[in-house]
């Protein structure tokens, strides 16, 4: 993955928590992925497919969670339930939107799946070993959440 590959979904990040959520997520730092599992609870994965294949995750705890899904919503909740995914899910979706919408102007275009959510402590989000991903990690109202981005064009 390019390191300018990135950017899109920081751009798409930050807009989309200004407009859904109300607060602006800070940047905190971008790094690569290593084999280490993620150490939150809930975490959103969409697939990428088209002049370039990937994918982009977001991955938070279950306490960010749920203040995203009241922001979002306007209605508390004590645990994730299908209401906090989904909402979780419509996030990334805009995020990978948003993104989509700055590659399709570079000239890069490609499709996005559905979005899967995956709950747990501790979750394991498995990939190609030959897949190299760049994470950003955004703090929050006193929390953090990390945006994985892995985007690789197909050349020719």
């Amino acid at each position: 993955m390019k390191a300018e590959h990135i950017n899109p979904f920081i751009i798409s990040t930050s807009e989309v928590f200004k407009t859904m959520v109300g607060a602006e997520p800070r940047k905190e730092e971008v790094y690569v992925r290593d084999e280490k599992e993620f150490v939150n609870e809930i975490s959103g994965v969409i697939g990428l497919a088209g002049d370039a294949n990937g994918f982009v995750i977001i991955s938070m705890p279950e306490s960010l969670a749920l203040k995203i899904y009241k922001s979002f919503a306007g209605e508390e909740k004590d645990a994730i339930d299908p209401d906090v995914t989904d909402a979780i899910g419509e996030i990334l979706n805009m995020i990978a939107g948003g993104a989509k919408q700055i590659f399709s102007r570079l000239g890069v275009r490609f499709k996005i799946s559905i979005p899967n959510v995956i709950l747990g402590k501790d979750h394991k989000i498995a990939k190609q070993r030959t897949t190299k991903s760049l994470c950003v990690k955004f703090s929050l109202e006193g929390s953090s959440f990390v945006i994985e981005a892995a985007l690789q064009e197909k050349k020719g």
